[in-house]
């Protein structure tokens, strides 16, 4: 049955206003602690880049609740997300995927919504 296979479920909403002020404040060497060169280079491309970059924070965090961690023992650029047009694609480096292997969790379905200047993302791992 497919609820025995789910191995976690994390879930964040980040205000997009937060993320923009932390992306506007803080300078590359900073931004590439958080997130990933692809993301960065994805997120700067987007018309709307802020709330790209609220998508690709707000994923670290519900990945990291369905690690069981949240993000304690592993570095924010370990989990990227994918945005692409229907998707949203989760990868994991490092610690992260150690993490994911040890849960034997071998796959990942994301979707995100935004409202009223908010990004809303859910995870689950199987």
């Amino acid at each position: 049955m497919l609820y025995q296979q789910i191995k976690g479920l994390g879930l964040d909403i980040t205000p997009i206003h937060r993320i923009a002020r932390l992306v506007d404040r803080y300078d590359s060497e900073t931004l590439n602690l958080l997130f990933t060169a692809n993301e960065i280079d994805h997120c700067q491309s987007a018309n709307n880049y802020h709330q790209y970059y609220a998508i690709c924070f707000a994923t670290k965090e519900a990945v990291g609740k369905a690690l069981s961690t949240g993000l304690v023992g592993i570095d924010w650029n370990e989990i990227e997300a994918e945005i692409t047009l229907d998707n949203l694609i989760i990868h994991l480096y490092g610690k992260a995927s150690h993490q994911a292997k040890k849960l034997k969790i071998q796959k990942w379905v994301a979707n995100w919504c935004n409202w009223d200047q908010h990004v809303l993302v859910q995870v689950l791992a199987f």
